[in-house]
């Protein structure tokens, strides 16, 4: 799997501390690094979800 990280270098922690830039926690942001494909699709499946909720909005 590529492990390339979603960020997209707009680096910003709203108030739930989630990176206005790329969507994740800041737990999934700290720890990208050391998970596991799977967790990585998992992460990746969840942010697409996102934009396609906001993009349908």
């Amino acid at each position: 799997m590529n492990s390339t990280s979603p960020c997209i270098a707009l680096c910003k922690l709203n108030e739930d501390e989630i990176c206005v830039g790329c969507k994740r926690t800041i737990d999934e942001i700290v720890k990208w690094r050391t998970y596991t494909d799977n967790q990585k699709l998992a992460v990746l499946a969840r942010l697409e979800s996102i934009e396609k909720d906001t993009t349908s909005q």
